[in-house]
């Protein structure tokens, strides 16, 4: 398993059957693969825990990419998660072609405010560099004011918009590694 690490933070990869069970709403077998430090907010988005078990059950290429979940190094408590929409693959702006993911993640309550989420994303950034990514997509809607101040704190530039079926209207924002 490929885990990332900061000062502060550990970036696990979760495993097949932590999706499945997240998927499946079955909380306590997902605190024992997961963390048992996992609060109820880990579960309300249990598709995105289906869909990214069916991308990697269907590519095995895609498993380092698919859902993290961010952990303090210090009290072992699952802050919040990550994951990327796909796997790394060819995006083209400007002219210019290379290897881009779209990433989403969400940070738990109480843990918001704190620079959890720039110091996940730079991290997990870092090491997606390695793997030769290039780019990192982040579509944020309109209104959520602190993920477009996260935005422009990673050096991210608007690159469009477009209507989501589930979220609703959404700017797409692009910034290198």
């Amino acid at each position: 398993m490929i885990h990332i690490e900061t000062d502060r933070l550990i970036l696990r990869l979760v495993p097949l059957a932590a999706l499945a069970s997240t998927a499946a709403g079955n909380i306590k077998p997902t605190k024992a693969l997961v963390g048992k430090h996992l609060t109820e907010e880990w579960f309300e988005d249990s598709w995105v825990y289906q869909l990214r078990y069916d991308q990697w059950m269907a590519d095995p290429s895609y498993a380092p990419w698919s859902v993290r979940a961010i952990a303090s190094k210090e009290t072992g408590d699952i802050v919040g998660n990550m994951n990327c929409h796909h796997n790394p693959m060819p995006f083209a702006l400007d002219g210019n072609e290379f290897l881009a993911v779209e990433m989403g993640y969400t940070v738990f309550e109480p843990w918001r405010r704190q620079g959890i989420a720039f110091e996940a994303i730079r991290a997990f950034t870092a090491w997606a560099k390695t793997e030769g990514v290039a780019a990192i997509i982040l579509s944020i809607s309109p209104e959520n004011n602190p993920s477009l101040a996260l935005a422009k704190k990673l050096g991210a530039q608007k690159i469009g918009s477009h209507i989501d079926e589930k979220d609703g209207p959404e700017d797409i924002y692009l910034f290198k590694c």
